[in-house]
This record gives structure tokens, C-alpha cells and sequence, in this order.
């Protein structure tokens, strides 16, 4: 989920960030996919949530996947193939996603001790420290091997982080080691059993354990960013100048288009058919050439991108306190369980779209704290630690 170097508000100016190496039309992009998350993760009775659209954002993780290996291919590629130290590499990751993840894990702790000490009983939840909140799931996440135990726990959307980190890993070792020190060769070598598994894993009954299968799909998705990077490095992309604004909005529709079409009509069993879909728009929009980037670069998309990663860490949580505040309410927002187990918004359309946008709010708001008070502190002082640990 955490990719990139934080973009800061700019002037829009097409293609000179990405010239420079900034991406923040993606970085915009990876904003706007984690309210998409944020919203999956509120079924409701409103008008938004029967949109296939909508009940498929958790294909919004897909993207950061893909987005992750364009950007660390775009940051760190060369660098780690010309020999940069993997341990440097690998405590700078660990710096941009560890300590956000660190601080929710410690909330939710001492929500569970609060409630514990009090007898506080949740009013959708067991007993403190049951179920997803069970101590065996805490080692897990502290080890950033969310994925190992059967269920998922605590703070549940920081499975996708554990599975990003140690296919940081592999991809770091792939471009130290393979003979040929190209990222072509090592985003092959990460996609291939990925491809396998998605694609033919059924036919050739393959099924690994859950831990498994989201790695692969992971470094699949890292994979393919890292390809679409080297591509466009190898002069495969839009030519900057060349082609007019028009034409450039024109193709960025196309791939928005494309994108949002895959994502309808085939997010259920055929979600790995939206890989290609998201790899073109990355490919398209690092240009940031036509007027949906021009879109994308303004102050409030930008501010999305700059708290996507918070958006995403503290926007579980955001949601299970505001649900236990309906729940308290008794009736006033109507909660159902499904089949399955997941919380819905019952009752009046609007007003369930009402308590969508509220929560939303809420969770960009926390999401600001949370950026400024732990995640961009704790990045820098990271870098400042890797250069005294790691000095070049």
C-alpha cells in the first residue's frame, strides 16, 4: 500500500513530475482507490453500495500492488541492481509502513484493555481479546505475517502490507543476484508463479495455503508495476510534447474507462483479469499528459494521495467505533448481518449514504492526524537512522 515518496501539492504542470521521477497523478490515483477500500468495506442499503463497482474495491488492493512495483522500480531499481545494500533498502521500507502499522496495532490494544478494565462490552464484538482481537493474532501482525493464521485479525487491511514487505524482499534479491541485473528479468521472475497460480492454478489443482496464494498474487501485481516501469523506460510510452492535450485526455479516458468496465463487469471470479487493466492506466497516466491528470495534480487529489496510506491503516478501526455508536443508538441507523457475517446499513437509502459520507470524513480526517503525528515523522526519522546504519 505505502509506495511512494510523498507528493506535495504543485502547480498542475503535465509530464514535468514524471520527468523528475514524481508520479502524483498515480499517488492521486492510489488516494482515490483507498476510499474505494474504505467504502467496500461499508455495505449498505444506499444507493452507491449495489454497484458492482463498489461491492469490487477490494480489487483497489490489486492496484496498490501493481502501483508498488512501478514506484520502487521507478525509486529503487537501478540502485539495487547497481548494488545498493538490501538491508538499507528493506529498514526504509520497513520505516515507511512499520510504524503506522505499529501505532494502529497499539490503539486497538489499548481499546481492548479500556474495555477489559472497564467491562466494557462492544456492542457488535465479544469479550475483549476474543476473535479478532485473540493474542495469538498480535505475534502475527508484529511479524508482519498477517496472513499465516486461518482468519484475519486485528487490524485487519494491513494483511496487504505484511505480503508487500517480504515480496520487497524478493524482488530486492532478485535484482542483486540474478546474472543479468534487469528489472525485465526479475519482474518475470516475480510474476511467473503468481501467473500460474491465478491462471491455471484450478486446472492444474493447485492450492496453496491462503498465506501462499497472497503472496504470489502480490509480487504478481509487484511484478507487473515493475514491467510497466522498465517499459516505459525503454521508450515504450506516450511521448511528452508530442502528443496533444486532447489526444492525451482522450487516452486517459479510454484506460479509466477500461479500467472501471474490468472492474464491473469481471471483479468476482475473474479478478485476475483486471492485472493488464490496471498496468495500462499506470502506464498511461505516468505521463500525466491530458486533463484527467491535470485533475488528478490539484490540491485535494494530491492530499488524497498524501494520505492514502493512513486512509487505508486507520479507516478499520474509524469504521468499527462508528458502527458500535449506531449499534448503541438501537435502531435509529437499522445494522443486518449477512450470511456471511458482514455488518450492513439497513433502512432509508439516503440516510445510509448519509452515514457513508460521514464515515468517510471521519476516516480522512483521522487519516490526517495519524500522517502528520506517526506516519511522515516516522519515515524521516527512518531515513535518518538508514544513513547512520548504512552509510554509503
Amino acid at each position: 500500500m505505502a509506495t511512494s515518496a510523498v507528493a506535495q501539492p504543485v502547480s498542475p504542470a503535465p509530464a514535468s513530475a514524471a520527468r523528475a521521477g514524481r508520479y502524483e497523478a498515480l499517488d492521486s490515483l492510489r488516494g482515490l482507490a483507498a476510499c474505494w477500500v474504505v467504502i467496500f468495506h461499508l455495505p449498505s442499503d444506499g444507493h452507491s453500495w449495489p454497484l458492482a463497482i463498489v461491492q469490487n474495491g477490494f480489487l483497489a488492493v490489486t492496484f496498490f500492488f501493481v502501483l508498488s512495483g512501478f514506484v520502487i522500480g521507478a525509486s529503487y531499481g537501478d540502485r539495487l541492481a547497481q548494488g545498493y545494500s538490501i538491508p538499507k533498502f528493506m529498514f526504509l521500507r520497513w520505516g515507511r509502513i512499520y510504524p503506522l502499522h505499529a501505532f494502529m496495532l497499539g490503539v486497538i490494544l489499548i481499546y481492548e484493555i479500556i474495555r477489559l478494565v472497564f467491562g466494557l462490552g462492544a456492542f457488535r464484538e465479544g469479550a475483549p481479546f476474543t476473535g479478532l482481537t485473540a493474542p495469538d493474532g498480535l505475534f502475527w501482525n508484529i511479524v508482519l505475517l498477517q496472513e499465516v493464521p486461518a482468519e484475519l485479525s486485528w487490524n485487519k487491511p494491513s494483511w496487504s502490507i505484511g505480503v508487500e514487505y517480504w515480496t520487497y524482499l524478493a524482488c530486492a534479491l532478485l535484482l542483486v543476484f540474478l546474472p543479468t541485473r534487469r528489472l525485465l528479468p526479475a519482474a518475470i521472475c516475480l510474476m511467473a508463479p503468481g501467473a500460474v497460480l491465478v491462471v491455471l492454478g484450478g486446472k492444474l489443482g493447485l492450492h496453496p495455503p491462503t498465506e501462499v496464494t497472497s503472496l504470489l498474487k502480490c509480487a504478481l501485481g509487484f511484478g507487473i508495476g515493475l514491467a510497466v516501469y522498465e517499459v516505459r523506460r525503454m521508450g515504450w510510452q506516450i511521448p511528452a510534447g508530442k502528443v496533444s492535450t486532447a489526444v492525451m485526455t482522450a487516452i486517459e479516458l479510454a484506460a479509466l474507462g477500461f479500467m472501471l468496465f474490468t472492474c464491473w463487469a469481471f471483479g468476482g471470479s475473474f479478478s485476475h483479469l483486471i492485472y493488464p487493466a490496471f498496468a495500462l492506466l499506470i502506464w498511461v497516466f505516468a505521463s500525466q499528459g491530458g486533463h484527467i491528470s491535470r485533475l488528478l495534480l490539484t490540491p485535494p487529489m494530491l492530499l488524497l494521495g498524501t494520505l492514502s496510506y493512513s486512509i487505508y491503516m486507520v479507516h478499520q478501526f474509524i469504521q468499527d467505533r462508528l458502527l458500535d455508536l449506531i449499534a448503541a443508538a438501537q435502531g435509529v441507523v437499522p445494522l443486518t448481518v449477512t450470511q456471511s457475517g458482514r455488518i450492513v446499513l439497513a433502512g432509508n437509502p439516503l440516510l445510509c449514504d448519509l452515514v457513508t459520507l460521514v464515515m468517510l470524513a471521519l476516516v480522512i480526517a483521522a487519516a490526517g492526524v495519524t500522517y502528520r503525528h506517526v506516519e511522515e515523522p516516522a519515515r524521516l526519522w527512518s531515513r535518518r537512522i538508514a544513513e547512520k546504519l548504512f552509510p554509503a
